[in-house]
């Protein structure tokens, strides 16, 4: 978990212009796909020396900085996603983060991030006891089957994240791969991938362009993303702020320190998380044996019952015996055995003090514990 746990933080840090300056970053040279430029209204003669940048800190955990435009508002931080049930919360520290131009119409950011539970292996590893809902929460994480890039995009952003703000959401062509981010998956992850949807939706009757980056893998048990973020701006004039845009989000940087101090308190946090995961799969397994043994032990009474049988447990040997239906059974611990419906006292025998009652197994009465009969 640690090792998973550092990589994703330092991930957030993704694309940057490694060797450069934050202060003399340049600006990067446009990626943007063909699809966006054929309906682009952009405006002309803005260049990138007018366009003033100043240094952010982050402001709850002195987390990270970069580089933000003057006027644009900054809003969260390295903070819990807001999200009550979501483990990475107590495990991580997670991201929620925005910065908005003046006007309020163009934007980047991140979202944050989430554990996820395929339910077909959570099916599988439970016998069929467990039927998991996709969409629905368990031990804190999403029950969704793992997705590629383009498939996390539609179903977690667009379809849960963003679905209040993103009207008609529509992705533009296929997702991009971006190789140079592969260093940041996990090792030993069983899938993993990497790279960026452009799309297109509405904002308050606004037409908008964007583009989402995430990163995801594949660790059996449990799926995740290394990160998620993007930028959304009017098609008006994408060009000129998306190239604003992308230098802010490629000069973020963690604070050094933090990481140190992060790492370690995570590294607690996560142990305490893997105890009480532990205790609540004890708790399921439990749960799963006794609903197994319940259905066993309906399914064992049923017979007895067509079969016109009883099985008894001897206290004395342990030993257990079927014979035929009565209300109430003895032995002389030699094979002989005494059937009643009804205990009045008195056996038909030479010596009743031979001979001690055995007691009647029924698994669908409610005191019903296997201990009791040597199980």
């Amino acid at each position: 978990m640690k090792r998973i746990l550092i990589v994703s933080v330092v991930f957030l840090s993704v694309a940057i212009l490694t060797g450069h300056v934050i202060a003399k970053t340049p600006i990067v040279k446009q990626s943007t796909t063909s699809a966006f430029k054929k309906d682009s209204k952009s405006t002309a003669g803005r260049e990138a020396g007018n366009i003033f940048l100043k240094l952010y800190r982050e402001q709850y955990q002195d987390a990270f900085y970069m580089l933000i435009p003057k006027g644009w508002k900054a809003e969260g931080g390295m903070i819990p996603s807001g999200v009550q049930w979501n483990v990475v919360d107590l495990v991580e520290n997670n991201i929620r983060f925005r910065v908005t131009s003046p006007d309020g119409k163009s934007f980047f950011g991140w979202y944050p991030r989430f554990y996820f539970q395929d339910p077909a292996i959570l099916i599988q590893s439970s016998g069929g006891n467990l039927q998991p809902q996709i969409g629905g929460v368990l031990n804190g994480c999403w029950i969704y089957p793992y997705m590629g890039v383009a498939q996390y995009v539609h179903y977690i952003i667009f379809g849960q994240l963003a679905s209040q703000e993103f009207q008609k959401p529509r992705i533009i062509g296929q997702a991009v791969d971006a190789p140079e981010l592969r260093p940041w998956l996990p090792q030993m992850a069983s899938r993993k991938e990497c790279g960026y949807v452009n799309f297109e939706c509405s904002i308050g009757g606004t037409p908008m362009y964007g583009r989402i980056y995430t990163l995801v893998y594949d660790l059996g048990p449990l799926w995740s993303t290394v990160g998620t973020f993007g930028w959304i701006a009017p098609k008006s004039r994408w060009q000129e702020d998306e190239r604003v845009m992308e230098l802010c989000i490629r000069s973020f940087r963690l604070n050094p320190k933090w990481v140190r101090r992060a790492a370690a308190a995570q590294q607690k946090r996560g142990e305490k998380y893997g105890q009480v995961i532990r205790e609540m799969q004890g708790i399921d397994n439990e749960i799963n044996r006794n609903r197994s043994q319940t259905r066993s032990d309906i399914q064992e009474e049923f017979y007895k019952v067509i079969t016109n049988q009883i099985e008894t447990f001897d206290p004395t040997t342990g030993d257990k015996k079927r014979l035929p239906m009565y209300n109430n059974a003895w032995t002389n611990g030699r094979g002989d055995y005494v059937l009643k419906d009804y205990d009045d006292g008195t056996l038909p025998v030479e010596d009743p003090t031979e001979w001690h009652k055995l007691k009647i197994i029924n698994r669908n009465d409610s005191d019903y514990r296997p201990e009791k009969y040597g199980d």
